[in-house]
Protein backbone atom coordinates (compact mmCIF):
# COMPACT_ATOMS: atom_id res chain seq x y z
CA UNK A 1 0.00 0.00 0.00
CA UNK A 2 1.60 3.47 -1.51
CA UNK A 3 1.73 5.90 1.51
CA UNK A 4 0.25 9.28 0.87
CA UNK A 5 2.84 12.29 1.40
CA UNK A 6 1.70 15.49 2.37
CA UNK A 7 3.64 18.44 1.66
CA UNK A 8 3.91 22.00 2.75
CA UNK A 9 2.00 23.36 -0.35
CA UNK A 10 -0.69 20.74 0.80
CA UNK A 11 -0.61 21.80 4.68
CA UNK A 12 -1.47 25.42 3.22
CA UNK A 13 -4.16 24.35 1.46
CA UNK A 14 -5.72 22.54 3.97
CA UNK A 15 -4.61 25.33 6.18
CA UNK A 16 -6.49 27.90 3.54
CA UNK A 17 -9.44 25.51 3.77
CA UNK A 18 -9.93 25.64 7.71
CA UNK A 19 -9.46 29.66 7.83
CA UNK A 20 -11.96 29.90 5.23
CA UNK A 21 -14.81 27.31 7.26
CA UNK A 22 -14.01 29.77 10.26
CA UNK A 23 -14.57 32.80 8.50
CA UNK A 24 -17.73 31.59 6.76
CA UNK A 25 -18.60 30.76 10.20
CA UNK A 26 -17.90 33.69 12.30
CA UNK A 27 -19.37 35.60 9.51
CA UNK A 28 -23.26 34.29 10.65
CA UNK A 29 -22.43 35.00 14.16
CA UNK A 30 -22.05 38.87 14.36
CA UNK A 31 -19.83 38.29 16.93
CA UNK A 32 -18.60 41.95 17.28
CA UNK A 33 -19.07 45.00 14.88
CA UNK A 34 -15.32 46.36 15.66
CA UNK A 35 -13.84 47.43 12.84
CA UNK A 36 -10.52 45.30 13.34
CA UNK A 37 -12.86 42.20 13.54
CA UNK A 38 -14.73 42.75 10.55
CA UNK A 39 -11.31 43.59 9.26
CA UNK A 40 -9.43 40.32 9.71
CA UNK A 41 -12.89 38.53 8.49
CA UNK A 42 -12.57 40.29 5.40
CA UNK A 43 -8.75 40.02 4.60
CA UNK A 44 -8.37 36.38 5.90
CA UNK A 45 -10.69 34.80 3.12
CA UNK A 46 -7.32 36.47 0.69
CA UNK A 47 -5.07 34.33 2.70
CA UNK A 48 -7.23 30.81 2.16
CA UNK A 49 -8.04 31.47 -1.46
CA UNK A 50 -3.90 31.97 -2.45
CA UNK A 51 -2.95 28.96 -0.97
CA UNK A 52 -5.63 27.03 -2.08
CA UNK A 53 -5.40 28.30 -5.87
CA UNK A 54 -1.49 27.32 -5.11
CA UNK A 55 -2.19 23.54 -5.10
CA UNK A 56 -4.59 23.74 -7.81
CA UNK A 57 -1.92 25.13 -9.77
CA UNK A 58 0.60 22.63 -8.15
CA UNK A 59 -2.53 19.71 -8.92
CA UNK A 60 -2.56 20.70 -12.87
CA UNK A 61 1.03 21.14 -13.08
CA UNK A 62 1.63 17.47 -12.28
CA UNK A 63 -1.33 15.81 -13.26
CA UNK A 64 -2.85 16.96 -15.95
CA UNK A 65 0.65 18.71 -17.72
CA UNK A 66 2.32 15.50 -15.93
CA UNK A 67 5.68 17.84 -15.47
CA UNK A 68 8.00 17.74 -12.40
CA UNK A 69 7.38 21.46 -10.13
CA UNK A 70 10.84 23.04 -10.62
CA UNK A 71 11.52 26.34 -8.67
CA UNK A 72 11.48 28.33 -11.86
CA UNK A 73 7.75 26.74 -12.69
CA UNK A 74 6.67 27.07 -8.50
CA UNK A 75 7.95 30.85 -8.79
CA UNK A 76 5.83 31.60 -11.92
CA UNK A 77 2.94 29.67 -10.63
CA UNK A 78 3.08 31.55 -7.35
CA UNK A 79 3.57 35.26 -9.16
CA UNK A 80 0.59 33.90 -11.98
CA UNK A 81 -1.67 33.73 -9.00
CA UNK A 82 -0.19 37.10 -7.42
CA UNK A 83 -1.09 38.86 -11.08
CA UNK A 84 -4.81 37.35 -11.30
CA UNK A 85 -5.70 38.39 -7.40
CA UNK A 86 -4.49 42.04 -9.00
CA UNK A 87 -6.29 41.31 -12.15
CA UNK A 88 -9.37 40.34 -10.40
CA UNK A 89 -9.70 43.68 -7.67
CA UNK A 90 -9.37 45.81 -11.32
CA UNK A 91 -12.18 43.68 -12.63
CA UNK A 92 -14.46 44.38 -9.69
CA UNK A 93 -12.89 48.18 -9.49
CA UNK A 94 -14.00 48.99 -13.23
CA UNK A 95 -16.75 47.20 -14.28
CA UNK A 96 -18.69 45.66 -11.31
CA UNK A 97 -18.30 49.02 -8.73
CA UNK A 98 -16.34 47.84 -5.66
CA UNK A 99 -13.44 49.40 -5.06
CA UNK A 100 -10.19 48.31 -5.45
CA UNK A 101 -8.92 47.46 -2.13
CA UNK A 102 -4.93 47.54 -1.18
CA UNK A 103 -4.85 45.41 1.66
CA UNK A 104 -6.29 42.44 -0.41
CA UNK A 105 -3.65 42.25 -3.12
CA UNK A 106 -1.04 43.00 0.25
CA UNK A 107 -2.41 39.93 2.02
CA UNK A 108 -2.15 37.76 -1.43
CA UNK A 109 1.22 39.14 -1.45
CA UNK A 110 1.89 37.89 1.82
CA UNK A 111 0.75 34.67 1.35
CA UNK A 112 1.88 33.55 -1.44
CA UNK A 113 5.46 34.94 -0.35
CA UNK A 114 4.82 32.53 2.82
CA UNK A 115 3.82 29.55 0.49
CA UNK A 116 6.79 30.40 -1.95
CA UNK A 117 9.63 30.24 0.77
CA UNK A 118 9.04 27.59 3.18
CA UNK A 119 8.31 24.87 0.96
CA UNK A 120 11.90 25.77 -0.41
CA UNK A 121 13.67 26.42 3.23
CA UNK A 122 12.65 23.49 4.20
CA UNK A 123 13.50 21.73 1.03
CA UNK A 124 9.62 19.56 0.24
CA UNK A 125 10.36 16.74 -2.10
CA UNK A 126 7.60 17.95 -4.27
CA UNK A 127 10.14 20.64 -5.72
CA UNK A 128 13.03 20.24 -8.13
CA UNK A 129 15.74 21.60 -8.54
Amino acid sequence: MKKVKIGSIEFFACAGVIIWAIVLFLRTKNISNSDFYLFVIGMLPNLAAAWISTLFGKWIIVFLMKRSITIKIYRFLCLSIFLFAVCSELIYDMFLGSSFDIYDILITAIAQIIIFIVPIRIKDKSLSE
